[in-house]
């Protein structure tokens, strides 16, 4: 076989599935000192050679020394001809360093689909590997090396996900392994190396591992998305023991169990553990950010969800997330944060028992769904409504066609930043919500100005009159793209954060109560109609007077709340720093508990109150 440097080199998972080689065909190459195969020993040594040089290409990093001593010590004990045990621990250490130092580049969306999975290996895989996966297909028995038996034991446990994904995308330069990396999507080749990688597993494990998973404290933390992707089932043994190694089977066979609420409490209980020890170390910097993600990235994708469940619960774990937060922001002791995290972590316990079971129940997942779509959309809804209905009341038709042309785009833009994330790169929690932040803030001074504009012109009849006549016309096009703007970013600040819980909520459901989800999904829809239909409806039997004052001021509460919303989401995001206040959360009119928060808003609304009095003397 022949190997180029670049195809190894050039990413971390690839450099997983050459290691994971070595560790697993070694035995096929050397037995007790004697060379066996010098067909397969010399690929072990261009294997390690190969792993060497593409770790010394890899970026800097705290932990690259330690992890080219260790690709070259292996390399030196394929040279000595070392005994398989020797190999198969360096390669382990080797897959565990790669990992801890550079991350895990890619994982599965969703739950693989193992069902789809078993129609496509008897497909695409079967020929060679055998329809029981045993490495006896007839198209195998000429090739050198042998085809794969996944019923292994000692090779499923050197193997993991990672680098089966990498090995089905990839294929291996010189076998019959081709690369289905074109033919296959994501999707399918992460299916297919859970179902090839859960082959070894047999029932008696897996109902062991279930019963680990379910009742064993601290295992669901423990074994998160990352672990079961990234460790094979030999390093998962070494580091937590029979029990998590048997879960970790359960898991392979039964991956569903994992992509539910466990998934992103485990995350925020990891992130937590993070931003302690990073902070017991002095790195205030890196606590924060571990902090932070904790909540964005985990605990605030089931908070809807666990609201449907036990609201007050909701609250209380929001709150103890703010207190580590705080913690790290004033700088308190060590001990003190360790404190918060210690209660944040106790609060994530509960909620996980709030949500344990089968998945959330019917009446959960409708009351979920609904407030998801309501929420996120009212305060969008009644920005495009009041301008709609102004223009309507004015006759302003390419104002209108502005306005609706903003909320489309705003759709097609929340579509497309949503398949981004999913596919393309990946937006942490604090990019969502400086991005939705950053949207706030803007559409909040926004509509600031279009609500005192309206309010300073409502006792003017000169100009009511002149609105009347000729509005469409007055209207220039650098107005007409602002009311657009407005249109525009009003509704896109909410439209990918609700793609987001909806992605979040789908998860969490089961086939039972999936059909909820789209009720409660039409209901708020209902709702917001009836809003809406209120809203439009009242306003144009307004006189045109009265319409400009109350509009006027519907704009500036909302310009409030939406800075409210804002200024929460950059200090979310760590790009506004936090102190808070003994004051309760108040979400339905932006008040949160800081004071750079609550701060801004008093100065918007005493702005407001002094131009609304210069403008009843003036006028």
């Amino acid at each position: 076989m022949s190997l180029s440097l670049p195809a190894f080199a050039s990413n971390q998972t690839a450099l997983v599935q050459l290691v994971e080689y070595v560790g697993a065909d070694y035995i096929n190459a050397v037995v007790d000192g004697q060379v066996v195969s010098e067909e397969e020993y010399a690929e072990m040594a261009e294997f390690t050679e190969l792993l060497a040089e593409g770790v010394a290409t890899l970026p800097d990093a705290d932990g690259k020394a330690a992890l080219q001593q260790q690709a070259d010590a292996l390399q030196q004990a394929v040279t000595d001809k070392a005994a398989e045990p020797q190999i198969k621990a360096l390669a382990q250490s080797i897959r565990g360093t790669l990992v801890s130092v550079y991350g895990i580049p890619v994982s599965p969306k969703a739950a693989p689909d193992l069902a789809r999975a078993a129609t496509l290996y008897q497909t695409h895989c079967a020929a060679c590997h055998g329809a029981q996966g045993k490495g006896d297909g007839p198209a195998g028995a000429a090739l050198e090396p042998a085809p794969t038996d996944f019923t292994e034991v000692a090779r499923y446990n050197g193997r993991s996900l990672l680098g089966l994904h990498t090995t089905i995308t990839q294929g291996v330069e010189g076998t019959g392994m081709a690369a289905y990396g074109d033919a296959l999507g994501d999707d399918d080749r992460w299916a297919l190396a859970f179902y090839v990688g859960s082959k070894a597993v047999t029932e008696s494990v897996a109902s062991e591992g279930r019963a680990a998973f379910n009742n064993v404290p601290g295992m669901k933390a423990s074994l998160n998305l990352d672990t079961l992707v990234a460790q094979a089932p030999e390093d998962v043994l070494k580091a937590q023991g029979e029990k998590a190694y048997a879960a970790l089977g359960y898991l392979r066979s039964e991956p569903s169990a994992l992509f539910n609420k466990n998934r992103f409490i485990a995350l925020s209980h990891d992130k937590l553990a993070a931003a302690d020890k990073a902070y017991t170390a002095g790195d205030q910097a890196g606590a924060k950010a571990a902090a932070l993600s904790a909540y964005l990235d985990g605990f605030e994708m089931i908070e809807q969800q666990l609201a449907a469940v036990d609201a007050a619960l909701m609250r209380r774990a929001e709150g103890q997330f703010m207190a580590v937060r705080e913690a790290i922001d004033r700088e308190r002791d060590a001990s003190e944060v360790s404190e918060k995290v210690s209660a944040a972590q106790q609060g994530l316990a509960q909620a996980a028992e709030a949500l344990s079971g089968d998945g959330l129940s019917p009446a959960a997942t409708l009351s979920a769904s609904f407030f998801i779509l309501f929420r996120e959309g009212l305060e969008a809804l009644l920005v495009v409504v009041a301008l709609l209905t102004f223009t309507r009341k004015a006759n302003a038709v390419r104002a209108t066609r502005y306005i609706h042309l903003g909320w489309m785009l705003a759709l097609v833009a929340g579509g497309v930043t949503w398949y981004v994330a999913n596919t393309l790169i990946t937006f942490s929690g604090a990019s969502r919500e400086l991005t939705e932040g950053l949207a706030g803030v803007v559409a909040a001074f926004i509509l600031f100005y279009v609500g005192f504009w309206m309010h300073s012109n409502s006792h003017s009849q000169k100009w009511l009159g002149y609105i009347r006549d000729k509005v469409d016309s007055a209207l220039g096009s650098g107005t007409v793209w602002v009311l657009a703007f407005v249109s525009f970013i009003s509704v896109y600040r909410e439209i990918f954060e609700t793609i987001l819980f909806y992605q979040a909520l789908w998860s969490q459901v089961t086939s039972v109560t999936q059909p909820y989800l789209f009720y409660g999904i039409a209901a708020a829809v209902v709702a917001l109609a009836v809003v809406c239909l209120l809203f439009f409806r009242i306003g144009m039997k307004l006189p045109l007077s009265l319409f400009f004052r109350v509009t006027s001021i519907v704009l500036l509460v909302l310009s409030v709340i939406l800075l409210g919303n804002g200024i929460a989401a950059l200090q979310e995001a760590g790009l506004i720093s936090a102190f808070y206040l003994g004051v309760p959360t108040i979400e339905w009119l932006g008040i949160y508990p800081t004071v750079q928060g609550v701060a801004a808003q008093a100065v918007a609304i005493l702005l407001a109150l002094v131009l609304w009095w210069r403008s009843r003397t003036t006028g």
